[in-house]
């Protein structure tokens, strides 16, 4: 709905870039909200991690908790968007449909390079800064 999008944008405003990022339509007035507020948001967006070829990675970070899962793909979505700068360490945020419980710092890297050759531009989860002990399966 991007309702967390502008808690996050209203806190950090004036002191951190924020990309809110849905794979739906985001509600019209929390989107206007998070660009008035100096943000960037992003809907209807593609799913990185959703497709046949990468169900083992998908499953794999769903160990680590759907929120977990989500901030790896808010990295690669914003990648891919040029909404952020590559190969730098950025925080991610996600969660589920009530909200964020997770937060990873890692390199941002596009969907393409995330699991290529090239060890420079692949993708690296650098810390977790904050994940649930109890995982959520679906």
């Amino acid at each position: 709905s991007g309702a967390t999008g502008v808690k996050f944008a209203k806190a950090l405003e004036g002191v951190a870039e924020v990309i809110a990022v849905s794979h739906e339509t985001m509600d019209t007035e929390n989107k206007r909200e998070i660009v008035r507020l100096g943000a960037k948001a992003y809907d209807d967006t593609h799913i990185p991690l959703e497709s046949r070829e990468m169900e083992a990675v998908r499953n794999s970070f769903y160990t680590l908790g759907q929120g977990f899962k989500v901030a790896v793909e808010v990295i690669l979505i914003a990648a891919d968007k040029a909404a952020v700068t590559l190969y730098k360490d950025i925080i991610s945020v996600g969660g589920t449909d009530r909200g964020s419980d997770t937060a990873i710092v890692a390199r941002a890297t596009t969907t393409k390079e995330a699991f290529g050759e090239n060890k420079k531009k692949k993708f690296e989860i650098r810390e977790v800064l904050a994940m649930p002990l109890k995982k959520m399966w679906w």
